[in-house]
């Protein structure tokens, strides 16, 4: 079975857990956690267990043996503690399938038979059982294990490396109308034959599979028999099966264009965000050394946010008074004071403008307050 599924429908992430559950999260959460992850440090840790002398088996070299196997431990219960609570691909990705990496390093042809000091030495490193602290593996095993884990992260890393740029030529543009991402991507694919090359490969590492429940935190239907009853409702899902995370990740970027979803770098710590509005500048992570304030918080205030919010202010305005005074135009033989009461939207607009410059409001509060419909504005029917 395959260690990932993930279904991408609803402008949301599904992604199947061992379980049978099903987490759910906004589109774009995995592609900002991805892209979070610092994988070459990963890759350091790994590999500073592999360095040093080869360890025997026998005499000192047993002692020798326990504080590698508990050393190694320690790591990979760190690297739960770090990566698990994140997203839960990266909780399968540790938890699942690394985890059974090292079986395979055990018994190659039948990881699942596994002798007692085996599972004593998993249960060690699942930080489960005390009794087992003293257990010891060969390091031989747990440098194979290590070096397969190295090519796990340096394969993931090459992922990073290739989509960071990518996303940033993407969504990286001035403009905010629909489409924008579309045509962005659109260059994208026909100029870039790497690109190409990078979402073939992926794309042969993924396998549809198409389940049917109850909804979509429910992940397959099993009613305990060959029919479903008449009155039981069911949907149908997609999800994409696959070992290879990287490619996975791909697969979740060309949704993200797909369905023009915006993501956009904090102004602040220069990290992925989804944004709630066109003027969101800011990310919600929290920023070391302010006592818990975020980075929507600190920024708030800042000059850069304050010229956006102007900015938007400024264009919406714009867009406003055009569809006003076109509608005053066509009905003011209908309405004889209509273009008085036209001026005076624009009087009001610039006013709620003004206090957006002071600061006193925000853009959300100013398009709440004048970007209303055109009768209620020109007080007509």
């Amino acid at each position: 079975m395959p260690y990932f599924e993930m279904s991408l429908e609803n402008d949301r992430e599904y992604v199947y857990q061992n379980d049978s559950s099903v987490v759910e999260s906004n589109l774009g959460m995995w592609m900002m956690v991805f892209l979070d992850v610092d994988w070459g440090d990963q890759i350091k840790k790994a590999e500073a267990l592999l360095g040093g002398e080869e360890l025997p088996q026998s005499g000192l070299g047993f002692i020798k043996g326990m504080d590698y196997g508990q050393r190694v431990a320690a790591w990979y219960r760190e690297l739960k503690s770090s990566l698990s609570p994140r997203h839960p691909l990266l909780k399968l990705l540790v938890e699942q399938q690394l985890r059974n990496r090292l079986c395979c390093a055990f018994h190659p042809e039948e990881p699942w038979k596994l002798r007692k000091e085996e599972l004593a030495y998993l249960q060690v490193l699942d930080g489960t059982d005390a009794e087992y602290e003293e257990v010891s593996i060969s390091p031989v095993f747990l440098r194979q294990w290590l070096n397969d884990v190295v090519k796990i992260f340096a394969q993931l890393q090459m992922c990073q490396s290739q989509l960071a740029p990518l996303l940033d030529e993407v969504m990286s543009r001035e403009e905010d109308n629909q489409g924008s991402i579309l045509r962005a991507y659109f260059t994208l694919q026909r100029q870039n034959l790497l690109y190409r090359n990078l979402v073939e490969s992926s794309y042969q590492a993924l396998s549809p599979r198409f389940y049917i429940s109850r909804n979509h935190k429910i992940y397959r239907y099993d009613g305990g028999t060959d029919t479903v009853p008449a009155k039981e409702k069911l949907e149908g899902h997609t999800y994409m099966a696959t070992d290879q995370l990287a490619a996975l990740t791909v697969w979740e970027f060309e949704m993200l264009c797909a369905n023009e979803i915006p993501l956009r770098r904090c102004a602040y710590c220069g990290r992925y965000f989804r944004p709630y509005s066109v003027v969101n500048c800011y990310c919600d992570r929290v920023v070391e050394g302010t006592n818990g304030k975020t980075c929507k918080q600190v920024g708030a205030t800042s000059k850069h946010q304050q010229a956006v919010n102007q900015d938007a202010a400024k264009k919406l305005y714009r867009k406003v008074c055009n569809r006003i005074q076109t509608a005053a135009q066509r009905r003011k033989e209908q309405y004889p004071n209509i273009m008085r009461r036209y001026n005076e939207v624009q009087l009001y607009g610039k006013e709620l403008m003004e206090q957006v410059e002071a600061g006193d409001i925000t853009f959300a509060e100013f398009q709440e307050k004048f970007d209303r419909s055109t009768s209620e504005l020109l007080g007509i029917k």
